[in-house]
């Protein structure tokens, strides 16, 4: 299994990093857009810098990677005879390290984003994830290292429920495909609507769901709890429906 490991950890963790470099690099472009942008205003005039994509763009990254490589890594390991469970361990490994590598580049840059615009002596709003969420939580070591983890573990969840949607639409048939796309969305928008309007019955329900928020929104441990705690359950529902799922190697075309 250690042997298997290493080259289908290797493969896939370079393909995350290459797609995490280009869009570390399409933030870098906006950054410097932003800078170049602010320079034109003319040394009188009062201006702020401000973005605040990079760490949704992490996330959204995170929920595509997901999506779309599993099958594809799946497919090529079978293909060079690397047994489904190390293919899926190698997937995991492959979020974890990626999602750390990731985020703290995104906190380098976003820190190296502050300092610049800091020395041009203009303001500056270079939002993370989690300065959005957490703006004055922000003293001693969670300056960095706390942002790093939050950003990694909400992209550890976006990718589990990527993961989940695509082993699920790999398990179903076509007719199967079509009802869950269109029951998904109206899951999504369809309960909320009916906890507000039957909240005398679902009171319970609603009051839980507003202490989860609650709690999510007054530590940025107990959310990495829920994201790694969400991270879990759909990648262990990921794996059920993988150990069923029928899965064939490429064909190699010989020209």
């Amino acid at each position: 299994m250690v042997m298997n490991l290493k080259p289908a950890l290797r493969h896939q963790l370079r393909e995350y990093l290459i797609g995490g470099l280009v869009l570390w690099l399409i933030n870098v472009a906006i950054i410097v857009l932003c800078f170049i942008g602010f320079l034109s205003f003319g040394p009188g005039d009062d201006g702020v810098i401000s973005y605040n994509g990079c760490g949704i763009a992490c996330a959204i990254f995170a929920f595509v990677y997901g999506i779309v490589l599993p099958r594809q890594a799946m497919r090529l390991c079978a293909q060079m005879g690397v047994s489904r469970r190390t293919a899926f361990l190698s997937l995991l490994l492959t979020t974890v390290l990626g999602s750390l590598c990731l985020a703290a580049a995104t906190e380098v840059l976003l820190s190296c984003s502050r300092l610049a615009a800091r020395s041009m002596h203009t303001g500056e709003q270079f939002f993370g994830l989690f300065s959005l969420i957490y703006p004055d939580y922000s003293t001693g070591v969670s300056l960095h290292i706390v942002p790093v983890l939050y950003t990694a573990a909400a992209m550890m969840a976006l990718f589990s429920l990527g993961l989940f949607f695509t082993f699920l639409f790999w398990r179903l048939n076509k007719i199967g495909c079509i009802i869950a796309a269109l029951a998904i969305p109206v899951i999504l928008t369809g309960v909320p609507s009916l906890l507000t309007i039957f909240d005398q019955i679902f009171g319970p329900v609603i009051a839980l769901f507003l202490k989860i928020g609650h709690a999510f929104l007054a530590s940025p441990w107990i959310a990495m709890g829920l994201f790694l705690s969400a991270a879990l359950v759909f990648t262990l529902i990921s794996w059920l429906l993988l150990r069923r799922a029928n899965i064939r190697g490429g064909t190699l075309s010989q020209k």
